[in-house]
């Protein structure tokens, strides 16, 4: 390449290997593409679904996946070669029919990568809905292999981008594609000959499709709410350990941060932080420190580690960084309207009798002591989910799931910055 364009990375590779010129990567990947459809490419209607399925499944790596290290292109890398893809298709592919499910499949992993909230990325993503709607009626009589999943697959991905604009008509449109992708569901459903294959992705995905509608019916009524977290995390912590058991790539780690960001919304951050801990050790591990998945997870677990708290006599909220003087005094940084990037040298940091301090009321994780009826709970530790007025006691829901959740008065409550060896979550 001798246009001057600079070198890009975005896979797992290290040191000094996998930079190459987009254009490069691209010349590459459409010859490679080239000598597999020269050896044969299945014909709709003619070969056996497998052999088609097969070959869909593997078709077009060359451009998705690092010839290195054999990890998926990630980022603004993965959009400019996924728009590579999308031309080469229509210029060289035998096999109109299967041609554009191929197409529909990357125009969908192209949608869900636009923000919905940017404007010119709004315009493309609302063209290629009008694209995969149009492929749709144009192949529902084609006989393509398990056309139902690949509609489905694309009413999903739709709603996806419609549910990212927030207005409610942005949420109208998410919730009607989402009963688009429910309603195909259950006809596959009644198809098991076909679908049985797909076992548990199956399941995965027809309940996270009701949660999804659930949580845009909450927000179309203004009442974001607390929905069943229960089901929610049971529904990604199941996602995750599907996707552990296919192997630690992006996939999983994607699966766990997303898990992560669940558990932390449902206000359990000792859990959520052990399960940080471990992707960005797998991430650094299998990926290295630069790639996408790393800095993603070690971004939201340093946003995660916070301690988040409040004053007895004081309106606000304040970091606390850390306790002095053997427990008596704690180190507070001011809290509020915050300069992004965040340069936290120049917030004001200032000390307190931590008997003042109280414990956020989102999962702030805390130790129990200094109890005397119930001293053999002191020690452990929990995350502080609630609050009871009435008692002036904090509802915390200790680690260790053997034991119900327990009221406690701030005054037996410290902060916990730094999490001990608790059992790992695998």
């Amino acid at each position: 390449d001798d246009s001057g364009a600079p070198l890009v990375r975005n896979c797992s590779c290290r040191g000094s290997s996998g930079f190459a010129h987009l254009s490069c990567i691209i010349e590459y990947a459409g010859n490679t593409t080239r000598q597999i459809i020269h050896r044969g490419v299945p014909t709709v209607g003619k070969d056996s679904v497998t052999e088609v399925r097969n070959f869909a499944t593997g078709y077009g790596d060359a451009f998705f996946k690092c010839p290195n290290c054999k990890q998926d292109y990630q980022g603004d890398l993965k959009g400019g070669i996924t728009k590579a893809f999308l031309s080469f298709n229509q210029t060289v592919f035998p096999d109109q029919n299967l041609h554009k499910s191929l197409q529909m499949g990357k125009a969908t992993n192209r949608l869900r990568q636009l923000d919905a909230a940017s404007n010119a990325d709004r315009i493309e993503g609302e063209e290629l809905v009008s694209k995969l709607l149009a492929s749709i009626e144009e192949l529902k009589q084609s006989g393509v292999p398990l056309f139902d999943m690949i509609e489905a697959n694309v009413y999903v991905h739709c709603a996806g981008f419609y549910g990212g604009m927030s207005s409610d008509e942005g949420l109208k449109k998410a919730k009607s594609f989402y009963q688009k992708a429910r309603d195909k569901y259950v006809i596959m459903g009644g198809k098991a000959d076909k679908y049985m294959t797909m076992g548990r992705k199956f399941d995965l995905d027809m309940r996270e499709i009701n949660i999804k509608i659930g949580q845009i019916e909450s927000r179309l009524r203004g009442s974001i709410g607390r929905q069943d977290k229960a089901a929610e995390i049971k529904l990604y912590r199941d996602k995750y350990d599907c996707c552990v058991e296919d192997g630690n790539d992006v996939r999983t780690v994607n699966a766990g941060i997303k898990l992560a960001n669940v558990l932390y919304n449902a206000y359990r951050t000792i859990e959520t932080e052990q399960l940080l801990d471990k992707m960005v050790t797998t991430s650094h591990r299998l990926h290295g420190p630069d790639h996408r998945c790393t800095v993603n997870a070690m971004s939201i677990l340093k946003r995660v580690k916070e301690r988040c708290v409040s004053l007895e006599c004081e309106e606000g909220w304040f970091e606390a960084l850390q306790y002095e003087n053997d427990g008596e005094k704690c180190v507070l940084r001011v809290k509020g309207p915050i300069k992004e990037p965040r340069v936290t040298e120049e917030e004001q940091t200032f000390k307190v009798d931590s008997a003042q301090v109280r414990p956020c009321l989102k999962g702030t994780p805390v130790e129990l002591f200094g109890l005397k009826r119930a001293d053999h709970l002191n020690g452990m530790i929990g995350d502080a989910r609630d609050y009871c007025d009435s008692t002036d006691r904090f509802v915390v829901h200790l680690e260790d799931k053997g034991w119900k959740p327990v009221k406690v008065k701030p005054a037996n409550l410290r902060v916990v910055f730094e999490l001990p060896d608790l059992k790992i979550l695998d």
